[in-house]
């Protein structure tokens, strides 16, 4: 009723108000609203003028609250962590008496401890590292660590080597094995089983217990109620799960969002990035590691350049050529360079070293490696090296787990091989990125007759007209040479003959001779070879007028591989009156020359634009040259294959003196791979549509089917070139976690075995599943028999292989058992494994 009461009143005050304003709205609880004044200054506080502290009311509102479950066991058990002091015994005397204790700090430092934790050394190791520290511990080998069982000998030597279940034992120790005799049944109890078996098949008879006359035997109880019987603890190795570590990315696609997987790029390129670089640096950016294996000239430098813009970015660390460029994109201040001779600002973010120089650094523990972000591996098919190939392996296999790692390679077909042992070894996933073609594409000539004759077209298809129209046209010239000399002309089948007379010249003895071969133009060490001064007047005419119809052909500057160091200074002095270069040319190579060798004469070559490189010369001669020639001062160059590896230096025109070379053991053709690396040199991106590759038939043609393989072959595999070597015995065994054995599982020659470990593991654990569910034989009488079954089976199968290496290893038990001669039957009752 005082509700409908007050609902009149406030009825009757709004129609007929008796009360004054302030009065009415105090009765209604509104007394003391803002006004308008007020109501704009309380938004502009609230919206214009936020305060650094939120309402206590919102708090509830943006603060969120996680329930978790609390589990109880988990807080009983703590691994008690190490003490920060141990205790040093003082001995004094002959007989070592203690007579006091020093405590010591306990501190991880680089002499006992491979974490990342350790404590730095001092700074003047922090580079190259220290002969006595130890090793980061290697990424991916978590799974190797070694469970040390603490040992209770007295004299606190270890006597159990790995993988044994006792070691030495002293006179004067228990062994316990002896307590355990009382169980092992007596051997003539299975004799007179075995004799009197067939009285026995009713009713088994229990051999008496073996007398004994200890008597400390009759003070022990007969039974241990008091203790149960354990289940023996099988510890098996953890269950490797099969997976792919490697990853082919298709290349094909082209990345359209690019730019908005990688709005904010650490390095810009004045050009638009092909595919292949688009996907590796869209994998850098998510903290992949890469395999990039590219042709030559496509670009795989971008990807390493992107790294280390990518690590400077990230404030992080990370050959001569390589210098010079890094030092023209980023900072001079940021790049340094470590080789076996040279170290130049070594504590720069980005380092340019040799694999010999980083394996060192992993090996001595350097603090530098903690620093590290990207690790470049360049011309990774360095591996196949026999020298240099092991070093590339302990190196991936010494990594820690927070590098990435890149690998740039040329063109090989077992790529994803590779990655994937990389992957597998360092427990990361690796996209391998391809190129399905070059960018420039190659046209190669063979010059004969002072003519160049194309025998494989830019579609990498084989002319054979053009080779057939080389060989008539070196026919010709010969004839010409033999007929100003005053000699007949020879008789010839073609080019067969002069190649195989090209063969014996080159092997260093008497040149083989097809029918109407040419005498050779040159014999090699014991053949009957014309003077040298014919030689060399051959030579210094043949590269005259090779220069001059190169320049004709407007295809300089080339680059002419000679597979001698000795070749190439010869080469390069029989062009003495060839000038190749400007007056405003040799200018520039004048003060290129004098600015870097101020201490060493000029030399009188290079101002006509003609150089030389190989590994017989200095460092900086060397790299004044690779200067020279990167400005286009250098038009004609004679180098060997070292030129090939890790330069960046295209040309227009590439040449070869030669097709074969010694390869420190004989002579031989150079093989596929090298030649797509040489040949690679030839057409700069950009400026040439194509690149022109000549191969120099001075004397004679080499064979249609050399040419083919090593012009279109497949280039080589992969392979590894792992070996124990002593500097790598010695440096494991300062570290006791990581056995030699580790390092030679983990190595790519045992990838295939490794590969095939999840499915070897999945074979044995489903046998011993099979095995526990068979009924367990429990025949006394029948036990021998089984017994020696199985072995007489055993041996009859081990008989069987030997026999059968035995007729494989003779010359007629190959022939015998060949492909097709032979059935091998493995089913059924057939089954011999």
């Amino acid at each position: 009723m005082d509700s409908v009461h007050d609902h009149r009143e406030l009825v009757n005050q709004i129609v007929s108000p008796t009360k004054s304003r302030d009065d009415f709205l105090k009765d209604l609880g509104f007394a003391g609203l803002p006004s308008r004044e007020q109501v704009h200054q309380e938004i502009k506080e609230k919206l214009l003028l936020p305060q650094e502290t939120l309402p206590s009311h919102w708090l509830s509102t943006y603060q969120a609250h996680w329930t978790s479950e609390l589990s109880v066991p988990s807080l009983l058990s703590f691994n008690p962590s190490p003490p920060p002091t141990s205790v040093s015994f003082i001995r004094t005397g002959l007989n070592e008496r203690v007579t006091g204790h020093i405590p010591n700090a306990r501190v991880s430092t680089g002499l006992t401890s491979t974490s990342m934790e350790r404590t730095p050394g001092p700074s003047k190791n922090f580079v190259r590292g220290r002969s006595g520290h130890v090793p980061f511990w290697p990424g991916g080998l978590e799974d190797a660590i070694i469970s040390s069982n603490p040992e209770t000998s007295k004299a606190g030597l270890k006597t159990i080597p790995p993988g044994f279940t006792r070691g030495l034992r002293v006179a004067g120790e228990a062994d316990e094995e002896l307590l355990a005799l009382d169980s092992i049944p007596n051997a003539t109890e299975d004799e007179e089983l075995a004799a009197d078996a067939d009285a026995f098949f009713d009713e088994v008879q229990e051999a008496p217990p073996p007398a004994t006359g200890n008597e400390i035997d009759e003070l022990l109880p007969t039974t241990r109620s008091n203790l149960k019987p354990i289940k023996p603890v099988v510890r098996r190795a953890p269950r490797i799960q099969k997976r792919d570590w490697a990853h082919v990315i298709d290349v094909n696609t082209p990345v359209t969002n690019f730019h908005e997987l990688v709005p904010e790029m650490a390095h810009k390129y004045p050009f638009e990035l092909d595919t292949f670089q688009k996907q590796a640096v869209y994998h850098l950016e998510m903290g992949d590691s890469v395999f990039v294996a590219a042709h030559t000239s496509a670009g795989k430098t971008v990807v390493a350049e992107y790294a280390i813009a990518l690590a400077e970015k990230h404030m992080t660390r990370l050959s001569n050529q390589k210098f010079r460029d890094f030092k023209q994109t980023f900072k001079p201040s940021s790049v340094g360079i470590l080789t076996g001779d040279v170290q130049t600002n070594p504590e720069a973010s980005c380092l340019i070293m040799t694999t010999e120089i980083l394996r060192s650094m992993l090996y001595k523990g350097a603090d530098l490696i903690r620093d590290v972000e990207f690790v470049i591996f360049d011309e990774v098919h360095y591996v196949n090296d026999a020298e240099r190939g092991v070093v590339w392996e302990e190196v991936i296999i010494m990594l820690p787990d927070h590098v990435n790692i890149i690998l740039l390679s040329a063109t090989v077909p077992n790529t994803k091989e590779f990655a994937d042992w990389v992957g597998r070894t360092k427990k990361k996933d690796i996209y391998v990125i391809s190129t399905a073609q070059r960018p420039v594409p190659l046209e190669h000539y063979l010059y004969a007759g002072r003519e160049m004759y194309k025998i494989v077209d830019a579609r990498r298809d084989f002319l054979a007209l053009g080779y057939k129209e080389a060989g008539e046209a070196l026919r010709r010239k010969q004839d010409k040479e033999r007929e100003a000399a005053g000699l007949p002309p020879v008789q010839r089948a073609g080019a067969r003959g002069a190649a195989a007379a090209q063969r014996g010249q080159q092997r260093g003895g008497a040149p083989a001779r097809g029918r109407g071969a040419a005498p050779p133009a040159r014999g090699g060490r014991g053949g009957g070879a014309p003077p040298r001064t014919m030689h060399h007047a051959t030579d210094k005419n043949f590269y005259v007028h090779l220069v001059g119809h190169l320049r004709k052909k407007a295809l300089l500057p080339v680059v002419v591989f000679t597979f001698s160091k000795k070749r190439c200074e010869e080469n390069a002095a029989t062009l003495t009156n060839a000038d190749l270069c400007t007056s405003v040319e040799k200018s520039e190579v004048h003060v290129a020359i004098e600015k870097a060798l101020s201490r060493l004469k000029e030399a009188a070559a290079n101002r006509r634009g003609i150089g030389v490189h190989h590994g017989g010369l200095l460092p900086l001669v060397k790299e004044v040259v690779e200067i020279l020639f990167a400005r286009g001062l250098v038009k004609i160059l004679f180098a060997t294959e070292t030129f090939a590896m890790g330069v960046n230096m295209p040309a227009k025109c590439v040449g070869f003196s030669g097709i074969r070379k010694h390869d420190g053991r004989s002579f031989r053709d150079i093989l596929p791979g090298e030649y797509t690396q040489m040949a690679g040199r030839a057409g700069r991106r950009g400026l040439d549509p194509t690149g022109t590759v000549i191969i120099v038939a001075n004397d004679s043609l080499p064979e249609q089917t050399t040419l083919q393989t090593m012009m279109l072959g497949t280039p080589g595999k992969l392979s590894s070139q792992f070996r124990l070597t002593y500097n790598m015995i010695l440096n494991l065994l300062r570290v006791e976690a990581l056995k030699v054995e580790e390092m030679i599982k983990r190595s790519f020659s045992e990838n295939a075995s490794q590969r095939l470990l999840p499915d070897q593991q999945k074979q044995v654990l489903e046998s011993e599943k099979t095995l526990s569910s068979l009924a367990k034989l429990s025949c006394d009488i029948c036990q021998p028999d089984i017994n020696s079954y199985y072995d007489d089976s055993f041996a009859i199968v081990s008989a069987n292989q030997r026999l059968l290496s035995m007729a494989v290893g003779h010359p007629q038990g190959a022939k015998s058992l060949a492909s097709g001669r032979i059935v091998v039957l493995r089913d059924g009752p057939f089954q011999v494994e």
